[in-house]
């Protein structure tokens, strides 16, 4: 009975994905591809994409396990992220209830995080690191905590099992390996927060150790079967602490949280600025909760990137918190409590309470954005598998991860390996007289920002001059032209930041000039297909 609720909210949150289940064009099909090589050769995830220098067999594994259950049917694995959503959200009521949270603490924290934008991006699109990273992180969590209040064979098997969680997490992404540091800071909360300085620390210090060797066991077959430091890789070397990485970084982090967890802050000065008891199991829950939120930022500075699924474990943290201060806000509250306590605990409530609203709103904005791209690029390919045998077929966008995931989605879902896909800077214009050429471009328009990730689409037929010249001159006959639109309401609060940061660490897709803090409007997302003439 306990896995009902979390996974009815579940359920709810992914109603719509469920009724819409749609592939994306960011590594669905690449995942797709790997799962149907790697089933009956399980060893081979172990040396996938050598020269990016990631390692990340365990992400290679399970989506390999679940292609080979459920086949190229995206429902089946949508199916998959409701049960992963289900158990964290169990995940996270057990973890607060042995918190010494409340049931009313406990419920906060699930509705937070099940509503939350990261969470709405990590679930509503597959091919993602971060649900099953945190949930062998959540494995992990539980497995310790059941450890410490069992003997014997049993205590050792479960800490047998904490640590395998781990290093499944940490070999699902690499950034888990910030839990080392986290685990620190957890034994730092607890000499802080025991009333007796002799006290033994057992669930941060075990934590700790398992912490260690699941990391050295990481860190041993990495150096065992990765041939490329994290220096070397043409991926990974991007991650440093250069002060124009870091800088940017912050910028849009800051933007980030101030979209989708501004309801904290008024959350965070309550749990701050109130009295409390040392000893007491909120207060050691803040702690944590706050240990857990810095870890899994600073892990995201020195990337040149900032996404918001990267925020899934810091919203899994942010829930707990918010659910634990809600609940001493709401005892606040109460007749017992000086007039002036009961007057700030309303205040905090009411001003936490409307910004959480904001970023629901923002939240089902980011679902609208996903489930409008993904069935428009559903619709993309269904019409491309249409067409003749040995077509080719040219795409007038930037160069991003399209270019690759198009010809996969059409080979792996459609079994249409023979059309041949390029980019518009690649294309030749050596082609045989009976080859018939499309040309795809993308139509966007108001597309908010910063939102769920959506690869830029600026065409660069007659602006590139590395296009060929039948591209540039031939005459295109249009073959189909479609767009689905939905209408949005975008509250970007955090665009209030641009007016206070320093210009140069400012991204300009986070400050345009034309939209103010309030935006309605309809986002419109198609493609276009041309059939190319040569030219006479």
């Amino acid at each position: 009975m306990a896995w009902l609720a979390p996974l009815a909210v579940a359920g709810l949150v992914m109603l719509p994905r469920l009724t819409s289940p749609q592939f994306g064009f960011l590594d669905d099909g690449l995942t797709l591809q790997t799962g149907r090589e790697v089933i009956g050769r399980w060893s081979t995830v172990l040396h996938l994409i050598p020269e990016t220098g990631r390692f990340f067999p365990a992400y290679w594994l399970v989506y390999s396990a679940i292609f080979g259950v459920v086949g190229a049917r995206p429902l089946g694995f949508f199916a998959v992220n409701v049960a992963l959503l289900a158990g964290l959200l169990a995940v996270l009521v057990r973890l607060v209830r042995s918190s010494g949270g409340t049931p009313r603490q406990a419920a906060v924290a699930v509705v937070v995080f099940a509503s939350c934008g990261p969470t709405i991006e990590s679930f509503y699109t597959l091919s993602k690191a971060e649900p099953l990273q945190l949930s062998w992180i959540a494995g992990s969590l539980l497995a310790t905590a059941a450890a410490l209040g069992a003997v014997g064979a049993r205590r050792a098997g479960l800490l047998v099992v904490a640590a395998g969680a781990l290093l499944l997490a940490h070999a699902t992404k690499e950034t888990s390996l910030v839990l080392v540091p986290i685990s620190l800071g957890w034994l730092a909360v607890e000499r802080w927060s025991s009333r007796e300085p002799d006290s033994f620390p057992r669930f941060a210090v075990t934590y700790l150790v398992i912490n260690l060797v699941a990391a050295a066991g990481f860190v041993l077959l990495r150096w065992s079967y990765a041939p490329l430091a994290l220096a070397e890789g043409t991926y990974t070397r991007a991650y440093t602490l250069h002060l124009g990485v870091v800088g940017p970084a912050l910028f849009r982090i800051s933007a980030w949280l101030v979209r989708d967890f501004a309801f904290l802050l008024p959350l965070l000065l309550f749990a701050v600025l109130s009295p409390r008891g040392d000893g007491s199991p909120a207060r050691r829950l803040i702690g944590y909760a706050s240990v857990w939120l810095v870890g899994w930022l600073v892990v995201f500075l020195p990337w040149p990137a900032t996404f918001e699924y990267y925020l899934l474990p810091f919203a899994f943290g942010a829930a707990a918190l918010a659910g634990a201060v809600v609940g001493d806000l709401w005892a606040a509250r109460g007749r017992p409590h000086p007039a002036k306590s009961r007057r700030a605990a309303w205040g905090v409530l009411m001003t936490s309470g409307a910004l959480w609203l904001v970023a629901v709103a923002n939240a089902t904005a980011d679902a609208r954005v996903q489930l409008t791209v993904d069935r428009s690029n559903a619709d993309l390919v269904d019409f491309l598998a249409g067409l003749p045998s040995g077509s080719r077929v040219v795409l007038d966008t930037a160069l991003n991860e399209y270019v690759a995931e198009v010809p996969m989605h059409l080979s792996q879902i459609k079994g249409r390996p023979d059309l041949v896909v390029e980019h518009v800077t690649r294309a030749s214009g050596d082609r045989p007289t009976s080859a018939d050429v499309f040309v795809v471009t993308a139509e966007v328009a108001n597309r908010p920002w910063p939102t769920v990730r959506v690869a830029p689409h600026q065409p660069l037929v007659g602006r590139d001059p590395a296009t060929s010249s039948e591209l540039r001159t031939g005459r295109r006959d249009p073959v189909y032209r479609a767009a689905r639109r939905t209408r949005l309401t975008e509250i970007g609060i955090h665009r209030l930041l641009c007016r206070v940061a320093v210009s140069p660490l400012v991204e300009p897709g986070y400050c345009p000039g034309d939209r103010g803090v309030l935006d309605w409007q309809v986002f419109s997302y198609g493609w276009r297909v041309d059939r190319l003439e040569a030219a006479q």
